[in-house]
């Protein structure tokens, strides 16, 4: 039996108790909702325990970094910052496999602190006694490369200097179970009254996101209201945007902003139903991908390889859909899909699946 409910009395309810509204549709293959994850690193994790999923790495299905903790005599100069430390890796780049091969990967250590400030120790120059302290790292290049994250391979010193670590895990959210309790944290500023002063203007745009155009007069929770200038506290109606959560995530200074796997489906699936999908252009494929195939996507318009379709529905022998691939080449059968049951399906369909850090090998 289907159940067709309004349930938008009820968030307001939650809402004026200071809870956030989740998203609980449920469709089979689709991943929970993404949850906080703030106690993963209380107790010692070993590097035996980082799998590379996706071509990032991973503990327990959350998304993670490593870096070396140990400076060396460079300590004290990396602690002031007059010298760069050990770069940190976010991807299962060449330099970590090479590390492997001489047998020095177990100088890592692993954290999800999104800070960039990391704990470091080494050896003074001076009189060779131990030093301890916090020290700005950045990320490892090769790892950029690797993922071509927000189009590094083209634009490499701008990705590089730019580069903010809440923002990057927020991009490859939808990969991952759990993230960081430091970017849930980060809500705030808004005025006494703003849920249902957002509720209001989302409901004169009649629950439409004003980016993508995408109808969720059905899934009210998975549409936000936007403030243009970055001023939460500027509620002027020029100074607000009706955004569905996808398009919402995409704005700039939003890389605290988390989306779960199962919101981008049931976004992408209502936009699908809608017919948002018939234009096709490399544009229209990037302003509706999900931000985690980005760089996947920007290859391969590079290279010359076919555009790929969004959210592609894959039929069984039967002609019944038995699987919603995240992107796909219909004329090769090949598709990408993180989602386990949905590659299971897919490949009982006749169909080649790849995960997303596969697809950026073959591009490496």
């Amino acid at each position: 039996m289907k159940l067709d409910v309004d349930f938008s009395a009820l968030w307001l309810a939650v809402r004026k108790l200071g809870g956030p509204p989740v998203d609980f549709t449920y469709s089979p293959g689709m991943p929970p909702p993404l949850k906080i994850d703030a106690n993963i690193f209380t107790k010692d994790i070993s590097l035996e325990d980082v799998e590379s999923d996706n071509g990032l790495l991973t503990v327990k299905g959350a998304q993670v970094l490593i870096y070396i903790q140990d400076q060396g005599f460079k300590v004290e100069e990396v602690i002031e910052g007059s010298a760069a430390g050990r770069r940190f890796h976010v991807s299962d780049c060449i330099t970590l496999k090479e590390m492997r091969k001489r047998k020095r990967y177990d100088r890592y250590v692993v954290t999800n602190d999104v800070s960039g400030i990391f704990p470091v120790s080494g050896t003074s120059a001076e009189d060779s006694s131990t030093v301890e302290g916090m020290a700005e790292l950045y990320v490892c290049k090769n790892c950029l490369r690797q993922l071509n994250y927000k189009g590094y391979k083209s634009r490499k010193g701008v990705i590089f200097k730019e580069f903010l670590l809440d923002e990057f895990f927020t991009r490859y959210s939808t990969l991952f179970a759990t993230y960081p309790k430091a970017i849930a944290d980060k809500r705030g500023g808004y005025t006494d009254g703003w849920d249902e002063l957002s509720l209001t203007y989302r409901s004169q745009k009649g629950f439409v996101c004003e980016a993508c155009d995408v109808n969720l007069s059905s899934k009210k929770q998975l549409l936000h209201t936007h403030h243009v200038n970055g001023v939460k506290r500027d509620n002027s109606n020029e100074n607000l945007r009706a955004l569905c959560i996808d398009c919402h995530r995409k704005e700039p200074s939003h890389g605290h902003m988390q989306v779960s796997a199962q919101q981008v489906f049931t976004i992408n699936r209502l936009r699908q139903a809608q017919g948002l999908f018939e234009e096709h252009s490399w544009e229209h494929t990037l302003r509706f991908v999900d931000s985690a195939y980005h760089g996947l996507v920007d290859c391969c318009r590079s290279s010359g390889k076919k555009m790929p379709e969004i959210g592609y529905s894959i039929l069984n022998s039967n002609g019944v859909a038995v699987a919603q691939v995240d992107i796909a080449w219909p004329n090769e059968k090949l598709a990408i899909t993180h989602d386990l049951l949905t590659e299971k399906a897919a490949l009982a369909a006749g169909w080649e699946v790849k995960s997303l850090g596969e697809a950026m090998e073959e591009y490496e």
